[in-house]
């Protein structure tokens, strides 16, 4: 059941860097400040889902399943920050970016932690 729980974790936030992806794939890039708000807002509650998830799960290993879209919003990241597009996009890449290593930091400091406390 963890398992089925990290994949479909994973696919959600493949997904949302999906979304962010083509909402920045206009030459020139036209992203609105309302859809860097549903963005934000839709990327902070899977976050914080995810982190409760993390914290009330024994040994779930979320940082395995979220490794591949940690590594799309890093990439997505240094892009933004190398042509710098547009200043939501760099908004979302960022929230992105770091909404995965918040939630891959804190499933690995569980994991060690519950690995060394116990």
């Amino acid at each position: 059941m963890k398992m089925i729980i990290g994949l479909a974790f994973a696919f959600w936030f493949f997904i949302l860097w999906a979304c962010k992806s083509l909402l920045s794939s206009d030459i020139p890039v036209t992203i609105s400040a309302w859809d860097t708000i549903i963005f934000s807002f839709s990327y902070l509650v899977s976050t914080v889902v995810a982190l409760i998830y993390v914290k009330f799960t024994h040994n779930g290993k979320m940082h395995i399943f979220l490794s591949i879209p940690t590594l799309l919003w890093g990439l997505s990241t240094a892009q933004v920050f190398t042509h710098q597009y547009h200043p939501y996009d760099t908004l979302m890449s960022v929230i992105g970016f770091i909404g995965s290593g918040v939630i891959m930091f804190f499933s690995i400091w569980k994991q060690r932690h519950a690995r060394h406390g116990s």
